[in-house]
């Protein structure tokens, strides 16, 4: 008789505890998409593969990073060091758009040091060329004199005309990105762009122009 009492009371706790559990509502929720990393630091020429996680398997992303010259990004989420600087790489899933701060510096033992190179770009002549998502336009056109002077045109971005200009400049190189200098009419503007081809033939950088994000590319005539 007490085993049977005892056999009763352990099903009827068993009972309350199932029907307790079903009638409770479901606390735990699916984690959220996130990266493996959120920030990562590769020398030229060094990659890093990066992953969502907590999505279902075979779920579609798309990759991009803000400045391909410095950190190219797969379709698999590998990441390639191309040059010095700084982009963010970014994963879009489920409509959803997850980030990795990419920081990159030079090759251990390359050089560091500043180089003048406007002898270099004596007697060339480039065209910049920029490109929207709406097309592409000219927004500059400069010429490099033996005599150390510069001339040509740019972009005025209130008025959205073509100036030109005259006056003397300085080109540098550091590493794979390239500053020119040019003082002309008591003013100073400078670039600071991506070498892509190591004969100073063709050079590119992302910026804000008109407050739109646009590649702008530079290449010689």
């Amino acid at each position: 008789m007490k085993l049977t009492k005892k056999f009763s009371c352990g099903c009827l706790s068993a009972a309350l505890i199932v029907a307790s559990l079903a009638g409770s509502p479901a606390n735990v929720q699916a984690a959220s998409p996130k990266l493996n990393k959120t920030s990562a630091t590769l020398a030229v020429g060094k990659k890093v593969t990066l992953k969502v996680q907590n999505i279902k398997k075979g779920a579609a992303i798309k990759w991009s990073s803000t400045d391909k010259s410095i950190a190219a990004v797969s379709s698999k989420g590998v990441v390639t060091a191309k040059a010095a600087g700084k982009a963010i790489v970014k994963a879009t899933v489920s409509k959803k758009t997850l980030k990795c701060k990419i920081t990159v510096e030079e090759e251990s033992g390359s050089s560091t040091n500043s180089k003048d190179i406007s002898e270099l770009l004596a007697g060339k002549s480039y065209k910049g060329t920029a490109g929207t998502d709406q097309g592409s336009m000219d927004v500059m056109t400069i010429t490099f004199n033996e005599d150390g002077t510069a001339e040509g045109s740019k972009l005025n971005e209130s008025t959205f005309e073509m100036e030109e200009f005259s006056g003397t400049y300085k080109a540098v190189v550091k590493g794979k990105k390239v500053t020119i200098t040019v003082k002309a009419g008591g003013k100073t503007f400078s670039e600071t762009l991506t070498l892509d081809k190591d004969d100073y033939t063709s050079f590119s950088t992302k910026k804000n122009m008109m407050g739109m994000d646009i590649t702008l590319t530079v290449e010689e005539v």
